[in-house]
């Protein structure tokens, strides 16, 4: 261990002022000539952005955490097609043109509106029409 770092997080906003002051603790390899406090902090930011965000979906809409899968070749292809299926989504929601369907639950009605069309064209052809 080169270096470590307490850090004080709390959430805090206008409306609601923060209740609960959270300390973690960040840990590193890396020389303070290689990593400045400032990195350390990006990369923490980085980490929680894909915590909150890619494993979230995975996690909630996709029900990863409460599959019982237990064969291993099986839980890597489940595990494939989760990751898949959440990029394409996601890939969705950032170019959807109705805000308010720009969700995984309006991925997923997009998705069924065409008799699964769309879902098979994914798996068929280099290109899908609908995705620019």
């Amino acid at each position: 261990m080169q270096q470590a770092a307490k850090m004080t997080r709390c959430i805090d906003s206008d409306k609601k002022p923060a209740e609960n002051v959270e300390l973690e603790w960040l840990v590193t390899s890396r020389p303070a000539a290689d990593l400045s406090p400032q990195d350390m902090l990006r990369a923490d930011r980085r980490y929680w952005g894909i915590e909150t965000g890619f494993h979230l979906r995975l996690d909630v809409i996709a029900g990863e955490d409460r599959s019982r899968v237990s064969t291993p070749t099986s839980a890597f292809n489940l595990a494939l097609i989760r990751r898949a299926v959440t990029s394409l989504a996601v890939y969705w929601i950032r170019r959807c043109k109705n805000k308010r369907q720009a969700t995984m639950s309006g991925f997923y009605d997009f998705m069924a509106a065409k008799q699964q069309k769309k879902a098979f064209s994914l798996l068929t052809v280099s290109k899908s029409s609908w995705l620019p």
